[in-house]
Order: C-alpha cells, then structure tokens, then sequence
C-alpha cells in the first residue's frame, strides 16, 4: 500500500499591495482579502472585474497579467486547476518582458504554474519551470530569500518521484531561507518543515521525521488556528509516519481528524480530501476493512479524476492500493488491470527514467510470479533492472539488488545457471558496495 502526503501549496499571489490613490490596485488588494477569508466567489467576481478593467495605461499588460495571476492562485487554492493553468499562461508573457529585480514576480508566474503542472502529474514540465524559476532569482540575487519556495516545491516533486537525497538540501536551504526571513513561527517556516519530514519519511528515517511534522503542526496551529486547512496537511504526515510504523489506530485518528478539517474548509470533492481518503483505506486495508478501503480508495479516485488530476502519481497510489486489495479478495484479473493502469499513469508522469519505476516493476513482477506467470513475471524484472543500470549505473548497490531479486526468481524456477550468474555478479558488487536486499 501507499500512503499518499499532501503537501501545502506555496504559490505566489501577486499585488497585495497599492500604492496610495490607486483604485485598481486596491481593489485587487481587496479581493484577495476577501479570498483569505474564504469568500471564494466574492473574491472570483473582483478578480474578474480587475481583469477587465486593466486599463490601457502604459502598464494596463502587467496589470491584467496580475490580476489573471491572482485569478489563477485562487482556482489552484480550489482545486480547479484546468482554469488556474489557462490564466497563469496567459499571465506569463507579459511577466516574461520584465527586467531588473522586477523580474522576480516572473519566477513566482513560473512557480505557480509549476505547481498547475505537478498536480497535474506533468512531473518534467514542472521540474524545468521550478529549475527556471530558481535560475532567474539566483541571477539576481543568490540570497533572495524568496527562493526558498521553488526550493521547497522542487524539494516535494523529487519526493514524489522517489528522490528523498537529492531534495533534502533543497528543503533544508528552504526552512533557513524563511526562518532568515520570517522568524521561526511563521506558516512558510511550517510548511518547509512539512516537506522535510516526507523527505525524511522516505528515506526511512521516521523519528526525525515524526518530530518535523509536530513541529509544523505545532507552528501552524499558533499562526493560523488548529483547524486551518494547512493544518491538515501536517497531521496526515504524522498520520503516515505513524502508518509506517505498523501504529494503525493513532494513524486512522490522525487521516479522520484532517480529512475533517479539509472537508469542512474545501468542500468533499477537493482534492486534497482525495489524498487523505487514499491514506485512510491504506489503514483499513490494514486493519483488515476491506469495504472501507475500497470505498476510500474508489471515492479518491472519483475526486481527482473530477478534478482532471487523474494522470497524478497519487491518483495512481489509489489505484495500485484497490490493486492490492482486489488481490487480497482474490481477483486477479481486476487486480492486473488496475496494476497495470497505475503503470501507465506513472510512466507518462514521471518518465521513462525515474528510478522509482524500477520498484513499480518490482512489484507487478511479484503479482505475477505469484501467479506462475513466469514470463510476464521475468519481463518485468528484467526492466526494473535495465532501468536501474541506466539511472544508477551497472556496479550500484541499485542493480546488485535487482541482480538477486532476479537469481532469487530463476532459483525459485530451479533455472540454476541463469541464477547463479546473477548472484555472482550481485555479490561481486556486494563486496565493493556493501550488503543489498533480497526478493521476497
């Protein structure tokens, strides 16, 4: 099973501030007032007005540029995300003409759209805009303490493509940034630590991890209010954390008590509802609750395939977990179909490249072999291997553990020559790398 964190958004509303005797400008102020307050359609209706009345002063392009930025950030917060893309691109060009420090509210347009993109599960597209965003502040100054959000939220896609070691130092770098900024109570502080701990999380580090999301938990709850939606976010990662510990009802009280508070701020068929109902069924399932799983599971993916994020590498988690579970129940047949589309969904998110579809490999192989599908079964191993040669290189502690899940699989079919060349050739690597995992 796999429990799914959600991570809060750290997108850039633009304009919050007028300048005196500037009625556009401060009513741009004012509707985004009115969306902090949560009166959502209010504040849609003014941003829409600020569009149209931009002017045709010298700078009317970049102020309907931000206000069609700000439009955006408001369908991102609501989960509509078809409509935040169309307005973040139709922001971007006029934001791309910008020079000077200026140009820092052109990465912010870019973060924001990256975000859309990583949602979405358009993984490659959104790691170049982040990459762009941070390579447009560093120009202009490597200290800007704003770049700790496309820091932070490139830290949350390498996560979510399976490379916790590679988003550490970014994160880290992220929560020094905003504490310089903000003090060590602040809601970016908060969220950064949010990202640590599911970095840490992943690398299997769990007390580090369990004490990061307190400490978000704790910071959110002093600036906001203990039933802020953000709040949600760093209970559900502590909920995980616990998860993974094998601590099922304290993780079941901590998914039921966040998905309570998004319900109640977003509605029932946000998104970020979907996550959490995700991570509940893994509990269930746990638990051994089938019902309840599945209609957690099912329910998720209803939600996000309403709100278009059905190529998202969580809506595949959801899929991969009614996979286990129709396992579980016996039925193999939609058990593969369901692997099988979770598979796809990834591949075309994350790329052909991402080491974390070796595991995904893995896993089907086992599904298989299982079965007695032997064939089906050693295709896939032999992918998950491929892979791991070409991302980690052919002398990796990666490929030496590929090399013994597959001797272990020609073993177990008394393929004795095929098999004692591949664990030769993982212990060859063992005595240089250190020890590996074996196939279970």
């Amino acid at each position: 099973m796999r429990p799914a964190l959600f991570v809060c958004l750290l997108g850039v509303n633009l304009g919050f501030a007028a300048e005196p005797g500037d009625d556009w400008e401060a009513k741009l102020v004012e509707a985004g007032r009115l969306q902090q307050m949560g009166k959502f359609a209010e504040a849609e209706e003014l941003f829409k007005r600020q569009i149209e009345s931009a002017g045709e002063s010298a700078d009317s392009d970049i102020r309907r540029a931000k206000a069609q930025n700000n439009l955006g950030a408001l369908y991102h917060y609501q989960g509509r995300y078809a409509d935040a893309e169309r307005l973040y691109r139709q922001a971007l060009p006029d934001y791309a003409k910008l020079v000077g420090a200026a140009r820092t509210s052109y990465a912010a347009v870019l973060n924001n759209l990256a975000e859309v993109d990583r949602v979405r599960g358009r993984f490659s597209e959104a790691e170049n805009l982040l990459r762009q965003a941070i390579e447009v502040r560093e120009k202009i100054n490597r200290h800007d303490t704003d770049l700790a959000a496309p820091l932070n939220n490139l830290a949350v896609l390498l996560n979510q493509r399976g490379e916790p070691k590679e988003a550490e130092p970014l994160v880290r770098r992220a929560v020094e940034m905003w504490t310089a900024k903000h003090g060590a109570e602040h809601q970016y502080v908060a969220a950064a630590y949010n990202t640590l701990g599911e970095t840490l999380r992943l690398m299997g580090r769990f007390e580090e991890s369990e004490q990061c999301h307190l400490k978000a938990i704790e910071i959110r709850s002093k600036v906001m209010r203990p039933d802020h939606p953000e709040v949600a976010s760093g209970i559900s990662n502590l909920g995980s954390v616990l998860f993974l510990q094998g601590r099922f009802p304290e993780a079941a009280e901590k998914y039921l008590q966040a998905i309570d508070i998004r319900s109640k701020a977003y509605g029932e068929n946000h998104p970020g509802v979907a996550y959490l109902l995700n991570n509940l069924g893994t509990v269930h399932q746990a638990q051994k609750r089938k019902k309840e799983a599945e209609d957690c599971y099912r329910r998720a993916m209803e939600i996000l395939e309403q709100a278009g994020a059905a190529g998202h590498t969580d809506y595949a988690k959801a899929v991969e977990n009614l996979a286990s579970l129709f396992v579980e129940e016996g039925k193999m047949k939609g058990a593969e179909t369901l692997l099988l589309r979770a598979l796809s969904i990834r591949e075309k998110a994350l790329g052909s490249q991402s080491p974390s579809l070796a595991d995904s490999y893995d896993s089907i192989a086992r599904f298989y072999s299982r079965q007695g599908r032997v064939t089906e079964a050693e295709r896939f191993l032999r992918r998950a291997l491929s892979l791991r040669e070409s991302v980690f290189g052919p002398d990796s502690k990666e490929v030496a553990s590929s090399l013994r899940v597959m001797g272990n699989f020609y073993a177990q079919q008394n393929r004795r020559a095929a098999a004692e060349q591949m664990l030769n050739r993982a212990e060859t690597i063992t005595r240089k790398q250190g020890p590996v995992s074996t196939f279970r």
